[in-house]
């Protein structure tokens, strides 16, 4: 039983990395599109994920998981709907050459992320990750078709991806669509009590602030900036979602074994001690990427773009770092900081944009990073001294 969350762990990490696989499937339609459109589609998806997930789980304890299914499924179809509204509206110029392939770009995404949520919710993590496995197949040959396997290319893979991608989101939403689930009172969505709101309304800023940091990094830098910014960003889901369980198992554990609340309070602060360390090496390692940056070896220095990119990859880690600390203090019900110091970034970024140096953002932005993942290090320390139960 103690390792069981780490068994969890890895199959949420599979789950999450479903949409990855259909964007890489994905990834000739994406091309063909002006930037925009998979940034709101991040922004708008992003947060409808945080905010349904975080309100989902508790209507599912509470109702089920077919109510919690059909709550997600309403969710994303309003996000969706204002998805087609925002497509109809939108000059050409944000959208590409093509109307009709952004639309269907941003309901694909939508969908995808709408599974996971949808799959998080119901507790079918595994059974919708392995879902995913045709997406993955047709990222596989996009793949091999840019390695130069000219059998790949007669896959048709923009035919048969939309079609993944709805047969993943019918398995997801599978418990509000099966007849007779939803009838009676039983089907009705429960009235979201005072603390669900609060707690809804935190992880959409939450949401929408990490949403708005990738999209920053993505774009805001030279092209070779993606790949180092998203590196250590997919290394930090598993590491994220490992250390989060054990420390909420830790915790768990102790509330059931501790018989004086002074001994409870030893087993807080060595929990908390050793989940500081599991948090430091993101911070050190941005840092010292940061100073790297700035003393490249003369034959690298003279490489267009290498200091950004060394930049970028410290970005990266430090943004994996501050997501980490912003999920621990949700999970430890913190809500409303975890909320302000997600937004902390996104803040710095707009009012860095207004006394932009020669030297760019990235700079800056790192700076802006490591100190936001310092904060969050106090803090997180600070919570030891809170011995609160909090359901």
């Amino acid at each position: 039983m103690r390792g069981a969350y780490l068994g969890a762990a890895a199959v949420r990490c599979g789950l999450y990395l479903g949409p990855l696989s259909a964007a890489v499937a994905g990834a000739g339609a994406l091309g063909r599109v002006a930037w925009p459109v998979p940034a709101v589609m991040l922004l708008l998806g992003w947060t409808a994920a945080q905010g349904l997930t975080s309100v989902g789980v508790s209507v599912a304890g509470r109702s089920g998981p077919a109510v919690a299914a059909r709550l997600v499924g309403a969710g994303f179809a309003a996000v969706i709907g204002l998805w087609c509204a925002l497509v109809w509206i939108a000059p050409d110029a944000l959208l590409g050459p093509d109307r009709a392939l952004a639309l269907t770009v941003g309901v694909g995404g939508l969908l995808t992320l709408g599974s996971v949520t949808a799959a998080l919710v119901t507790r079918a993590e595994g059974s919708v990750a392995g879902w995913y496995v045709p997406c993955w197949l047709l990222a596989a040959a996009v793949m091999a078709e840019a390695g130069g396997v000219a059998e790949a290319a007669l896959v048709p893979v923009e035919t048969l991806l939309p079609a993944a991608i709805v047969a993943t989101a019918v398995r997801a939403f599978r418990p509000a669509l099966l007849p007779g689930t939803l009838t009676g009172a039983a089907g009705r969505t429960p009235r979201l009590t005072v603390a669900d709101r609060r707690r809804g309304v935190a992880y959409l800023v939450i949401g929408a602030a990490q949403a708005v940091c990738v999209a920053l990094l993505w774009r805001g830098g030279p092209a070779v900036m993606p790949l180092p910014a998203a590196l250590p960003l997919l290394l930090a889901v598993p590491l994220l979602e490992g250390l989060i369980g054990w420390h909420t198992a830790r915790l768990d554990a102790g509330l059931d074994s501790a018989e004086t609340p002074e001994e409870f309070d030893r087993h807080v602060r060595n929990v908390t001690a050793i989940t500081l360390a599991g948090l430091l090496p993101p911070l050190a390692a941005g840092c010292g990427l940061l100073i790297a940056a700035y003393r490249l070896p003369y034959g690298l220095s003279t490489v267009p773009g290498a200091r950004d990119a060394v930049l970028a990859l410290a970005a990266g880690t430090l943004l994996g770092g501050v997501f980490a600390v912003t999920f621990l203090l949700a999970a430890r019900f913190r809500h409303g900081i975890a909320a302000a110091l997600a937004a902390i970034p996104p803040a710095a970024a707009a009012v860095l944009a207004l006394f932009a140096t020669p030297a760019g953002l990235l700079p800056a932005a790192v700076a802006v990073l490591a100190a936001t993942h310092l904060a969050g290090l106090l803090i997180v320390a600070l919570t030891a001294a809170d011995l609160r139960r909090t359901p």
